[in-house]
């Protein structure tokens, strides 16, 4: 792992290497939670504990977020990420071997740890690589890397059903895939050593703006993973329909992508943010008029996953601006946090709301959450432009 400057072809080495892998944890991603929701659900098993059993993941990701800017000072991001793909394959092999739901929630749990260090890394990585100029655009590209993985996941699980063990192993062999890209070079990745300035809670201190960006993110991905497909059956789809919304709203966050990110170069973030969280707003507010519409429910669901995947890029170039080094891997670890402590919060709300607020309790969820985290962007905004 080098520690001095990259020259121009290592760093385009370093980016194919972590956006191809990450491409491939976000298929997992994409196939696993809504996977495991139909699995639990078609056993009976109650909305609230479906979320609860979801939210575990996310406990792996809180816990581990902490530890994660030592290891890559120590280890580097390559290593770590090699580490978590392993630990992850395991965990995942033995979910059709030990079904009880006791035994999902220690190895969702397991799981999410894994995750975690995988997106944590991950976010370092491309930021600690990508240049000033073109950052926007880059963490663009992983966004659409990121996103065309997310969709392949349901799309995937459409395909193979979620009866039996078919789907697991499927998943299982794309986690031994994710590790290709990493191996030729872990020689010329970045290690991210150096002194941190201080705690989690300095970082938060210093650019709190996309830290709560994250956590909003991660909320309604929280919701929506797990319930938008059960959501999707309530309102008269098949269990291959309901996936598709999911399938649109990545394909959203894939086309998405790239605008944001060359206008994340071009305009002012803050702005960019503002606009991303109206758009999603407006979006999942319209769900409950358009759900049974087509084509006009899979326009919502592309422009809905576009700006929700918009929020998450561009709080990522408004981390990657502020920090570099072991400074850059402590504010991505607390990012990971966030959004770790997001999805803990997201599915027991999802499932209370599907419960409580029938039959559209999700989108509306969704709508005001974010509605009512806009004024702090344009808070923000206005101070950051009086200054």
């Amino acid at each position: 792992m080098i520690d001095g400057a990259l020259t121009a072809l290592q760093r385009r080495q370093n980016l194919v290497a972590v956006i191809a892998a990450m491409a491939v944890t976000a298929l997992i991603y994409g196939l696993s939670l809504p996977l495991l929701s139909l699995v639990m659900d078609a056993h009976g098993v109650h909305p609230t504990l479906i979320g609860l059993s979801t939210a575990v993941q996310a406990i792996g990701i809180v816990l581990m977020a902490p530890f994660l800017p030592a290891y890559m000072s120590r280890s580097g991001p390559a290593v770590l990420m090699l580490g978590a793909i392993l630990v992850s394959l395991v965990a995942f092999l033995l979910l059709p071997v030990f079904t009880s739901i006791g035994s999902w929630f220690v190895l969702r749990f397991v799981i999410g740890a894994a995750g975690g260090v995988l997106w944590v890394c991950g976010d370092a990585w491309v930021n600690e690589v990508a240049t000033e100029r073109l950052r926007g655009r880059v963490v663009a590209i992983y966004g659409v890397a990121v996103a065309g993985g997310f969709s392949l996941g349901p799309l995937l699980l459409s395909v193979t059903g979620s009866d039996g063990v078919a789907p697991f192993l499927v998943a299982s062999a794309i986690i031994l895939l994710s590790a290709l890209p990493l191996l030729p070079v872990i020689r010329i990745a970045p290690s991210l050593k150096g002194e941190q300035a201080g705690g989690l809670l300095h970082y938060f201190a210093l650019a709190p703006v996309p830290m709560l960006m994250s956590l909003v993110y991660a909320i309604s991905e929280a919701i929506l993973l797990p319930f938008l497909p059960l959501y999707g059956i309530e309102q008269g789809h098949t269990e291959a329909q309901a996936l598709y919304l999911m399938v649109f709203i990545g394909i959203g966050g894939m086309l998405g992508q790239f605008p944001i990110g060359w206008l994340a170069d071009h305009m002012n973030r803050l702005l960019l943010a503002s606009l991303c969280i109206l758009f999603v707003a407006v979006a999942a507010a319209a769900i409950p008029a358009v759900i049974t519409l087509p084509p006009w429910n899979l326009v919502i669901m592309l422009i809905l996953g576009a700006a929700m995947t918009g929020v998450y890029t561009v709080g990522m170039v408004l981390v990657g601006e502020r920090f570099r080094g072991a400074d850059l891997a402590a504010a991505s670890a607390l990012y990971g946090l966030m959004f770790g402590v997001g999805s803990i919060l997201g599915p027991p709300v999802g499932g209370l709301a599907m419960e409580s607020l029938p039959p559209h309790g999700v989108p509306l969820l969704i709508a005001v959450i974010y509605a009512v985290f806009l004024p702090i962007l344009v808070i923000a905004l206005l101070r950051n432009r009086r200054r």
